[in-house]
C-alpha cells in the first residue's frame, strides 16, 4: 500500500518547522559554547546548569551537533565535569538505572560521543577521555557504547575504546573489544591499523584463534583499514601458537602476494620457523630460511637462534657450527640467548670444559649473562669440582638479585660438602635457601647434618632444623634422626630429648630408628630407666622392638655389670620372637670377659655357634682381653691360634691387646715377638701398639729399647701421642732423668699437643722427687703458664697425682 500524497500546503509548513528547528539548534549552540568559554565562577556554573536544564538530554546532543567544529578540550572537559558532578547517584552505580534516571542524566551515549574527540585530540584530557569510555561500557551495552563512538567520526576515539577494552583486566573485556571492533567496522569507524594490530596480538597471546581469524578477514575486507605486515605477523603467531604451522605458510603467501614482505621482516618466518623446530620439523625450518633470503629478507639473530635450539633439541648440534660461521660471516655476534643454548647443549652431554670456556668467552666481551647463564655455569663448575669458582658465581647471583634455582643451591652446598668440607660456606648458603622459602634436598640436607655434628657444631644444625620448621618446609625422618644421633653422639640428651619433644609436637612422624637412636644414646647416657621408658613408648605406638634395641640395652647392663639383667633382656628377646644375632652374644661374651667370668663368657660362645652364628674378631678379641685379665696368657695365646685355624684374620686390636696382656703379665720378650708377628702379618698396630710396648719396657727399666720403638714409630710417620709422651716421661723421671722428661714435654707442646693434668703433675712430681725444692716450684710455674696459653683451669700444685697414667690404667684393668 503507498503513501498518502503530501499535501501541498503541508510542505512549507514542515519547511518552516525544520528551519526553526535548525535556528533553535544553532542558538542553543552558541549560547552553549559562550557559557563554556567564560571564566569558571560559581555564577557562571549556575549558568551553565540552567541552560543545560532548558536542553534536556536531547536539547544538549542537538547543540553539540550543531557546532561548526568540535568543542576546544577545555569547554569540553569543563561541560564533562558539570555533567558527571550533576548526574544521579544511580547513574554510576553496578545496577542498572531506571528510565527516569536515564532521563535526568544529560551524559547520554550520543552527548558522550560528541565530547570524545574534543579530549582524545588533547594529551592533557586524554585521561578524562578514558574515563569517559569506562563509564559508556558501564552504564550501556557495548553495541551502544560502540555505536556511539561510530557515531563521532573520529578514529582517535574508536582507538581509545578498543585499546580500553583490550588493557583491561576485568573478565571478558577482550570479549568487549571483539564486539566493539565489529559494531565500529560494520559502521566504517574502523579503528587504526595500529590499534587493530593490537586486538590480534592480544587474541593471538590468549589462543582465541577463531575470534582472531574473525578479526583478520573482517580488517582485509573492511575499506578503511589495510592489513599492514605487522597484522599477518599477528595472524602468523595465532596459527603457530595453535599448531596450525600449515595455514600459517597461507598467510605467509598472503603476505608476500601484498608485498609486504620487506617491511614485516624477519619476524613472521622466524615464527614459522619457530613451530617447525617444535614440532621436530627441523629441515623444513632451514628451507623456509634459504626461502627468506631468497626473498631478501636477511636472517636475524633471532633466526639463527631459534634453528641452534631447533637442532640442540633434535640432538643434531653437530651442525650447529655451520650456522656460527654463518652468523659470522654476516657480522652476527651470538648473543647471551644463544650462548645459553650452547652452554645448555654442553652441559648436557658432559662438556663441561667447553660450557666454561663459553661463559668465560661472554665475560671477556663484557656480555651481558643471564640468570640462565649463571645457574648453567655454576652446575659445570660444580661437576668439574672447581667449587671455590661455582661459590663465586653463586654469591654473585645472589648480590646482584639474580633467580636462582633450589637445584644450584643443591649442586654446590653438595660439592661444598663433598669435595672441600667448609662448613662455614655450606651453612649459609642452606640458611640462604631455606630463608627463601626453599627446602634443601632431603639427602644433602641429612648428609650436612651429620657433618656438622661430626664437627661438633650441633647448635648450628639444630638451628637450621628449627628455621626450616618455621618456614613450614617439610623435614625428612632421615635428617631429624640424623640430628638426633649427632646430639647423642655428642652427649647433648637434652637437646637430642628437646627434638624428639618438637618433632611430637609439630606432629611429625617417628619411626623405630627414631627410637632406637634415642634408646641408644640413654644407654650410652647411664640412663638405663629412660630408656626403658622409650622402649615401652615405642611399643605403644606400634612398633616392635628390633635386635638392634635390644642389643643397645643389653650393652648398658654389660657396662654397668648388671649380668643378671643382661641375661633376663636376652631372654625376653626370645620370648618375643626376635632372634638374638652376632651382636647381642658378643655383648654378653664381653661382659662376662670384664667380669673374669672366662668360664661364663665361653658358655654363651658356644650357645652362639650352637644357634649357626659366626662367631667374628670383634667376640675373640674380647675372649683375649677376658684370659688376660685372668691373667692366662696362654688361654689368650690359644683364642689366637683359633681364630688363625678356622681362618678368621687377626685385627690391630687383636695384636695389641694380646701385647698388653703380656707386659702386664712382664712377659715383654714375648710381647715384643707378637709385635713382630703383627708386622709380619702386615697388621699396623700404630700409635697404640707401639705405645704399649713403650709402656712394657720402661716398666723392666729398658729405656734403650723404649727409646728405640719410640724413634722408629716417629720414622715412620706415626705421630707419639699424648699417653706416648707421658709414659716416657714418666719413666725418665723415675730414673732421675728430669732433662731427658723435660725435653719429651717441651717436644709434646710444640707437637700441638695439649697436656692434660697427667702430663703435668707426671712431670711436677718427678721434679719434686728428685731436685731442690726451688727447682720444683721453678718449673711449676713454667708448667703453669704454658696451661693458661691451652685455658686448662686445674692446678697441678693442686690434688697432685703422684700414680702415673700408665700404672693407673693397668690397676683400673684388673
Amino acid at each position: 500500500m503507498k503513501p498518502p500524497p503530501e499535501l501541498p500546503l503541508l510542505r512549507p509548513l514542515l519547511s518552516r518547522r525544520h528551519l526553526s528547528s535548525s535556528s533553535a539548534d544553532a542558538a542553543a549552540a552558541t549560547e552553549l559554547l559562550g557559557a563554556l568559554s567564560g571564566t569558571p565562577s560559581p555564577d557562571a556554573a549556575r549558568d551553565l546548569a540552567a541552560l543545560l536544564r532548558r536542553l534536556g538530554r536531547r536539547g544538549l546532543a542537538s547543540a553539540l551537533s550543531s557546532l561548526p567544529s568540535p568543542l576546544p578540550a577545555a569547554s569540553a572537559l569543563r561541560l564533562l565535569h558539570h555533567l558527571i558532578t550533576s548526574a544521579p547517584a544511580s547513574a554510576t552505580a553496578a545496577s542498572p538505572s531506571s528510565s527516569h534516571d536515564h532521563d535526568l542524566d544529560l551524559l547520554s551515549p550520543r552527548v558522550s560521543a560528541f565530547l570524545l574527540p574534543s579530549l582524545v585530540a588533547d594529551r592533557s584530557t586524554l585521561p578524562s577521555a578514558r574515563r569517559l569510555i569506562k563509564r559508556l561500557l558501564h552504564l550501556h551495552p557495548v553495541q551502544t557504547a560502540a555505536a556511539a563512538v561510530a557515531d563521532a567520526s573520529s578514529t582517535p576515539s574508536s582507538d581509545l575504546l578498543i585499546n580500553t577494552c583490550v588493557t583491561s583486566s576485568a573478565r571478558g573485556s577482550l570479549r568487549l573489544a571483539v564486539d566493539a571492533f565489529h559494531v565500529l567496522s560494520s559502521r566504517r569507524a574502523s579503528p587504526s591499523v595500529k590499534t587493530c594490530n593490537a586486538l590480534l596480538e592480544a587474541l593471538a597471546r590468549t589462543g582465541n584463534l577463531g575470534a582472531t581469524c574473525k578479526v583478520f578477514d573482517e580488517m582485509r575486507d573492511c575499506k578503511t583499514v589495510t592489513p599492514n605486515g605487522y597484522s599477518y605477523t599477528s595472524m602468523i603467531k595465532a596459527l603457530c601458537k595453535v599448531g596450525k604451522v600449515d595455514d600459517g605458510f597461507k598467510i605467509l603467501s598472503d603476505l608476500i602476494h601484498a608485498g609486504l614482505q620487506q617491511s614485516a621482516g624477519a619476524v613472521p618466518y622466524n615464527l614459522l620457523m619457530d613451530a617447525l623446530c617444535k614440532s621436530g620439523r627441523v629441515d623444513e625450518a632451514i628451507r623456509l630460511k634459504g626461502r627468506m633470503e631468497e626473498s631478501r629478507v636477511a636472517p636475524s639473530m633471532v633466526t639463527f637462534g631459534i634453528l641452534i635450539n631447533g637442532l640442540k633439541r633434535s640432538d643434531r648440534f653437530g651442525e650447529v657450527g655451520a650456522l656460527l660461521r654463518e652468523m659470522e660471516g654476516l657480522g652476527i655476534t651470538p648473543n647471551e640467548v644463544i650462548c645459553n643454548e650452547l652452554i645448555d647443549w654442553h652441559c648436557r652431554k658432559g662438556h663441561f670444559t667447553e660450557a666454561i670456556r663459553l661463559f668465560d668467552e661472554m665475560v671477556s666481551k663484557e656480555m651481558k649473562s643471564t640468570a640462565v647463564t649463571y645457574n648453567l655455569i655454576a652446575r659445570a663448575l660444580c661437576k668439574e669440582g672447581e667449587m671455590e669458582r661455582a661459590e663465586r658465581i653463586l654469591e654473585e647471583m645472589l648480590s646482584t638479585g639474580m633467580t636462582i634455582h633450589s637445584g644450584l643451591f643443591n649442586s654446590v652446598v653438595a660439592g661444598l660438602l663433598q669435595r672441600t668440607g667448609r662448613l662455614e660456606s655450606v651453612v649459609r648458603l642452606i640458611s640462604e635457601m631455606v630463608k627463601r622459602g626453599m627446602k634443601p634436598n632431603d639427602a644433602l640436607m641429612t648428609a650436612c647434618t651429620k657433618q656438622l655434628c661430626q664437627g661438633r657444631r650441633h647448635q648450628e644444625a639444630v638451628g637450621i632444623w628449627l628455621k626450616m620448621l618455621e618456614k613450614g618446609l617439610c623435614i625428612n625422618i632421615a635428617t631429624s634422626n640424623a640430628l638426633i644421633h649427632g646430639l647423642c653422639e655428642g652427649k647433648n640428651m637434652k637437646g637430642a630429648t628437646e627434638v624428639l619433644r618438637t618433632m611430637v609436637n609439630k606432629g611429625m612422624e617417628l619411626d623405630n630408628i627414631t627410637y632406637n637412636i634415642m634408646i641408644q644414646g640413654c644407654c650410652k647416657d647411664s640412663k638405663i630407666e629412660e630408656a626403658l621408658k622409650l622402649r615401652d613408648d615405642m611399643i605403644r605406638k606400634g612398633f616392635k622392638p628390633d635386635a638392634y634395641m635390644f642389643n643397645s640395652i643389653i650393652h648398658a647392663y654389660c657396662d654397668l655389670g648388671k649380668m643378671e639383667e643382661a641375661l633376663h633382656l636376652l631372654g625376653q628377646m626370645k620370648i618375643e620372637g626376635v632372634q638374638p644375632d652376632v651382636v647381642s652374644y658378643g655383648t654378653i661374651i664381653d661382659g662376662y670377659c670384664k667380669a673374669k667370668d672366662i668360664q661364663k663368657a665361653n658358655e654363651y660362645l658356644n650357645e652362639l655357634m650352637a644357634c649357626g652364628l659366626k662367631p667374628n674378631a670383634v667376640i675373640y678379641n674380647a675372649l683375649i682381653g677376658g684370659y688376660g685379665r685372668n691373667g692366662n696368657i696362654s688361654g689368650a695365646i690359644g683364642v689366637l691360634d683359633t681364630m688363625e685355624s678356622i681362618g678368621i684374620q687377626p685385627t690391630n686390636v687383636t695384636y695389641c691387646s694380646l701385647m698388653h696382656w703380656m707386659c702386664h703379665a712382664g712377659l715383654v720378650d714375648e710381647a715384643k715377638t707378637m709385635f713382630e708377628q703383627s708386622r709380619k702379618n702386615s697388621i699396623e698396630v700404630g700409635v697404640v701398639g707401639y705405645t704399649i710396648m713403650i709402656q712394657g719396657l720402661c716398666k723392666i727399666g729398658k729405656m734403650d729399647e723404649a727409646m728405640n720403638y719410640f724413634e722408629e714409630m716417629r720414622s715412620r710417620s706415626i705421630p707419639p701421642n699424648k699417653i706416648t709422651y707421658t709414659t716416657l716421661m714418666y719413666a725418665y723421671c723415675k730414673s732421675g732423668n728430669n732433662e731427658e722428661a723435660s725435653k719429651l714435654f717441651d717436644e709434646m707442646v710444640s707437637s700441638g699437643i695439649v697436656p692434660d693434668n697427667v702430663s703435668y703433675n707426671t712431670l711436677v712430681t718427678g721434679f719434686s722427687q728428685v731436685d731442690s725444692l726451688d727447682k720444683a716450684i721453678e718449673k711449676a710455674a713454667e708448667i703453669s703458664s704454658i696451661m693458661t696459653q691451652n685455658d686448662c683451669l686445674d692446678n697441678v700444685l693442686v690434688n697432685r697425682i703422684t700414680t702415673p697414667w700408665c700404672e693407673k690404667e693397668v690397676a683400673s684393668s684388673e
